[in-house]
């Protein structure tokens, strides 16, 4: 993106300071470490919803992770694709990555293998240290992996607030209990089970608890002992297939009600995905509402501002003290969004209540630091405009940046209290 001279001074200032990312997926490092990889990896996550928009077939686009495939073939089903996606956000990020880490700045029928070559060159031991903290200056990543032994301090997990409830054995045997001599035979069963792998992952090192924006109906303990019975009996639920979400039943209802009261307790956060992805009309950040006048309490940390509802998930950091607002993802979903998001943000929401940044990535790794050009970018086009109108001075203009890239989401995570509770 082109920078005028007061974006590029700030941009290369901001360069200095450290990162919170405040929502990845990503694995420990050995996970990358064990899979074969080339020019594809860069294209797998987000760049995957692209080429399928752009009339990729699933089946043409798992081909280009089969290495029995030459990578020759596996580049002439890709390029006219690539063509189609490559002015998209999501392919921003892989363009920035390949420049920065393996010095090519064209992704095209000359330079494919070259790129492949460097990319299997440096899968190796510290690619996390070198891409995380050596070129992104990141002190943590929240990463949401689905575990806890992360065997790393640049990581720190997230782990799901609740597992599905569509099926008995979801029920009798939910994947959260590490006791297999625990019988569940009763919906008070359930929710002590729940509550110990709470204290459990809490003990772990997890600091928040992620959940889905959906339109929860008013918790009913009655109502949801009568579907709790249901269910265990052999009646299941209708379970959609991904990327929809389930729909909401008094059993879910009340559940994610308890747990995000016995988490607020633990003094977790509860990290809530909202707007974008499958049946976004589930997931409007208004659905919120009643569960935040439910916990004044509870922290929630409202991730994607809302995408494509931007103005309510504002509204929510507005009118609650207890809810934040993240921005994690929504860099590579739409820099122009993020740039009109930021602005508006200014001046609705204090500015201890904004997270500037969360990657959302897990296997590559590399678009981790595209994703955080972008952002960076964002935020220096919003500054120096506010700046040239005379609204703030360059030295306030750092100080907030700075809160909203680590101080705000180490405070909201506790994370400088644990790294001294673990010392």
């Amino acid at each position: 993106m082109e920078l005028n001279n007061l974006e590029r001074k700030l941009f290369e200032e901001i360069e200095e300071i450290e990162i919170i990312d405040a929502h990845e997926h990503l694995p420990p490092e050995e996970e990358r470490l064990k899979l074969k990889v080339d020019i594809f990896t860069l294209f797998s996550h987000y760049t995957h919803y692209d080429l399928l928009n752009a009339g990729m077939k699933e089946e043409e686009y798992k081909s280009l992770f089969n290495h029995d495939i030459p990578l020759e073939k596996r580049w002439k089903t890709f390029s006219p694709f690539w063509e189609k996606i490559r002015y998209t956000s999501y392919s921003k990020a892989v363009i920035l990555a390949v420049k920065k880490f393996y010095g090519v700045f064209e992704i095209n029928e000359k330079t494919y293998k070259l790129i492949s070559e460097r990319i299997k060159e440096k899968n190796k031991k510290g690619i996390y240290e070198n891409v995380l903290r050596k070129a992104c200056n990141i002190k943590t990543c929240l990463t949401q992996c689905g575990r806890t032994d992360l065997k790393s301090d640049l990581l720190k997990p997230v782990m799901p607030l609740v597992y599905g409830m569509e099926k008995k054995e979801d029920l009798i045997n939910p994947p959260f209990e590490k006791n297999k001599n625990i019988s569940i035979k009763t919906l008070n069963d359930y929710l002590e089970s729940l509550k110990r792998y709470i204290l459990r992952i809490k003990k772990e090192g997890v600091v928040g608890l992620k959940m889905v924006c959906l339109p929860y109906g008013k918790p009913d303990r009655k109502k949801a002992e009568s579907i709790f019975k249901k269910i265990i009996s052999g009646y299941e639920i209708f379970e959609p297939k991904w990327p929809d979400f389930p729909d909401s039943n008094p059993l879910k209802d009340y559940v994610v009600d308890f747990a995000i009261k016995f988490a607020g307790e633990q003094n977790l956060v509860i990290a809530v995905h909202t707007g974008y992805w499958g049946d976004f009309r589930k997931l409007n950040p208004t659905h919120m509402i009643p569960i935040l006048q439910r916990h004044p309490e509870v922290k929630f940390d409202i991730y994607h501002c809302g995408y494509p509802y931007m103005r309510e998930a504002l509204m929510l950091g507005k009118g609650f003290p207890n809810v934040y607002l993240n921005f994690c993802w929504v860099h590579i979903i739409s820099q122009k969004f993020a740039q009109i998001a930021l602005d508006e943000v200014i001046d609705l929401i204090p500015v201890n209540k904004i997270i500037a940044f969360g990657g959302d990535y897990s296997i590559p790794v590399e678009k981790v630091y595209g994703h955080l050009v972008m952002a960076k970018e964002d935020v220096v086009k919003v500054f120096a405009r506010r700046i040239k109108e005379t609204h703030l001075k360059k030295e306030e203009a750092i100080n907030i940046i700075k809160r909203w890239f680590f101080e705000n989401p180490s405070i909201l995570y506790n994370l400088k209290r644990s790294e001294n509770e673990k010392n």
